[in-house]
């Protein structure tokens, strides 16, 4: 029983060190920014639609949702412990390439665009999935590589964003407006990284975690342009 064990150790310890493949295929994905935070008495229902697609049967299929927590509310009273500055600034570059009016929460962005998902119900994104290129991703161990195959001729000056996200976490707050509630968050941002190619190659680490307290359970990587946000392709899933 004991050499059986030991066995089963080194099989388990084996299949958890496989490496992890996305592929996105032809038909562009749909991306789901949601910028949220916890200082925000607005947030909870949007972040409360975000968790749905934790459920819906087309996740990492057709939607890849992410959750940037920003930072500019925290001087309200509580601070967002899963909020970054960089995320809040990334929220302003969409404002200044005019992907949206105005910088807000809770602000949805599907691919590159503003978007309403009106009273928070079971509305997704109506988006036309067009040709928009493979994205080939593979994950071992820390280790990241990818490849993005444009189906048409263009520069290929390319940006990789990278997010790894935290799941099932549940945040007590005691204070701010949305003090006494107990808020759960789904697709957190917990570590996010860009990486510039000129070949639509990329070789690299994951990102740091800028929250720490939890693993990454699901990763998210887009392909965009350098000088834009809006994504070319996308894929996601669990790690």
């Amino acid at each position: 029983m004991k050499y059986l064990f030991i066995i089963t150790m080194l099989v388990c310890s084996s299949a958890s060190a496989e490496p992890v493949t996305l592929v996105s295929g032809q038909g562009q994905k749909v991306l789901i920014e949601l910028y949220t935070s916890e200082g925000c008495s607005s947030c909870p229902p949007a972040e409360k639609y975000l968790n749905t697609y934790r459920h819906n049967k087309e996740l990492w299929h057709t939607y890849i949702p992410v959750a940037f927590h920003v930072d500019y509310w925290d001087y309200i009273g509580w601070k967002d412990r899963f909020a970054s500055p960089s995320f809040s600034t990334r929220q302003r570059q969409h404002a200044r390439e005019r992907n949206v009016r105005s910088v807000y929460t809770p602000s949805f962005m599907v691919n590159g665009a503003g978007w309403q998902p009106g009273w928070f119900g079971n509305k997704a994104p109506n988006v036309k999935s067009a040709i928009s290129g493979k994205l080939n991703v593979t994950i071992n161990e820390k280790q990241l590589t990818a490849s993005y195959v444009s189906p048409v001729e263009q520069e290929n000056d390319l940006r990789l964003h990278i997010a790894l996200l935290g799941m099932d976490l549940v945040s007590h707050i005691n204070a701010g407006e949305n003090r006494d509630r107990t808020l759960p968050h789904d697709f957190v941002v917990i570590g996010f990284k860009t990486i510039r190619s000129h070949d639509g190659e990329w070789q690299t680490l994951l990102p740091e975690l800028h929250f720490s307290e939890t693993e990454a359970s699901a990763i998210a990587v887009w392909v965009t342009q350098n000088h834009s946000l809006k994504p070319l392709q996308a894929v996601g899933g669990y790690l």
